[in-house]
This record gives structure tokens, sequence and C-alpha cells, in this order.
């Protein structure tokens, strides 16, 4: 693997097979999926600057389909989304073990935000250019938030759920309906979303977006970095929670599956070539 420093960023060149997802858990130690033509997807770790694999698709318990996304459960224990035939099986990785086990099976899902039991929260799927989030799990009727107002049956989507800590929840929505036909770029108005079921309120925070946006969330749950493209190069943005201030961080071909390393002080994304960025954040 090369390594070269562009503009203040880490850029790692992997050749070949594709990096789909990224995600930290824990302080330099980096996961990611990547897959290859034959579409087997692979767990890889970079650690400490070096790149080893860790499992395929066929080494995870009871394995259904491709790995397709990473999401951190808590600190030390990564999270895998696997593609089955009409749901989401999702698998939890110990680094003190070092071993596999199953979480749960959810909706077909392409994000997955999980409360701090490790057994509950929400997922958002799209299908046909409608995204929407739903609870899973034995969420607590006080904890339950109510999204259906940005549902797909109210012509709107949400999408890209983050837990900010007190029982709260960020997303994107967009009140605009799905295109008529299916297109490359999303040409739809996002806003980013607070819920909060203490409060039981929603509120927007921040700009507008324009195009399909990407959150992840940034370690103390004052802020989120979201990655969004639209009609060109992409920009990855920081958003406080609390006044809505924003600031570029970033432009990229495209950027996805943002990830904000433990201490706050390192994001990570996908490019549109497959390869990994990795860029210092200011506090």
């Amino acid at each position: 693997m090369i390594i070269t420093a562009v503009s203040g960023c880490t850029f790692l060149a992997l050749g070949e097979p594709q990096v789909t997802s990224v995600a930290w858990v824990s302080q330099d130690r980096l996961y990611y999926l990547r897959e290859d033509d034959s579409e087997i997807s692979e767990l890889w770790l970079r650690d400490a600057g070096r790149e080893r694999k860790l499992a395929s698709q066929s080494d995870m318990p009871k394995p259904c389909g491709r790995l397709d996304f990473l999401f951190a459960v808590k600190p030390g224990t990564l999270g895998l989304g696997m593609a089955c035939d009409g749901f989401q099986r999702l698998i939890s990785y110990s680094e003190a073990t070092a071993s596999f086990d199953d979480l749960l099976d959810v909706p077909s899902a392409a994000g997955v935000a999980l409360n701090a039991d490790g057994r509950s929260g929400y997922v958002s799927s799209g299908k046909d250019d409608c995204w929407k989030i739903q609870p899973f799990g034995d969420v607590a009727a006080g904890q339950l938030i109510d999204l259906d107002e940005f549902s797909c049956r109210a012509g709107k989507s949400a999408k890209g759920p983050v837990v900010a800590g007190g029982g709260s929840i960020v997303f994107a929505a967009t009140n605009d309906p799905p295109p008529e036909q299916l297109k490359a770029e999303d040409r739809r108005v996002w806003r980013l979303m607070v819920a909060s079921a203490e409060r039981g309120e929603v509120r927007q925070v921040g700009p507008e977006l324009h195009g399909l946006p990407d959150l992840a969330g940034v370690p103390g749950g004052g802020k989120v970095i979201v990655a969004v493209s639209y009609n060109g190069p992409a920009n990855i943005f920081e958003i406080d929670l609390q006044s809505g201030a924003s600031r570029r961080i970033r432009q990229a071909d495209l950027a996805k599956s943002p990830s904000v390393s433990p201490d706050g002080r390192k994001l990570a994304f996908v490019d549109g070539k497959g390869n990994i960025f990795v860029q210092g954040l200011s506090s």
C-alpha cells in the first residue's frame, strides 16, 4: 500500500480493491471494508501504519451475504452490517477478544445508530431514492422518537441517524419527494435535524444541504460531520448542534462513509475512487 501526504491529509492508495466503508472505534485503529470485482467483501485494519486483513464475509457468524457497512458499537467494539436476503444482520467485533458475535437482525439498512444498551436504536434504509428511519429493538417508551412525519409515506425522506447523547438523534431530512426517475446525483434540499425524546421536539440546525448527505458523529455529541455532493465536488462540513454554525473542512471528488477518531482530532472518509483520506480536525 502507498501512503502519501496530500494537502494536510493522508491518502491511502489501495490499488485494485475498492474501499466501501470506514470506521474508528479506538484511537489509531482504523477499520475498513473493501471489495474486488468478484464482490467478495473483506474487513481490514490499519493499526500503527500497518495494514492487515481480519476476515472475509464467509468468516462471519451465520454468513448470509456481503459485508455492507461499518459502525461503532462502543469504544473497543466495531459493528458490521451484513446484507442478507430481505434483512440486515448486525455483527460485533471485539478488539479485546478478537472475536465476532451476532448482535441482532434488523430490517434492510444502510446505516445504524445504536443506543447505549447496544441492543436498540434506529436504522436508515433507502429504496428508489426514498429514505426512511425506523426504530428497532426494545426502545423504552419514553425514549422512542417518532419520525413518521419524515417518512416515505408522508412524501418525505430521512437518513443517516447519529446518536448525539441525552436520548437525542441527529439525521438529515428533506421535504422534497423522490425524483420520478433515478438519477446519479441527488438534487433535493436536505436539512440537518436534531430529535430529542426528552424534550419531545425536532429542530433544524445548520445550513441547507444540497445533495445526498452522509453523517458522522463527533465524540462528545456536540458536533456532526456531514459529507454532501451536488453538481460538482463533494463538500464536507462540521456543524455545531447547538449554534448551528458550520464550516467547510474539505472538498473532494466524492465523499462517503465519514468517521471521526475517538479523540475527535481526525476524520476519515472514502473518496470516489474507493481510496481512504484521513484528515486532521482542528478543535
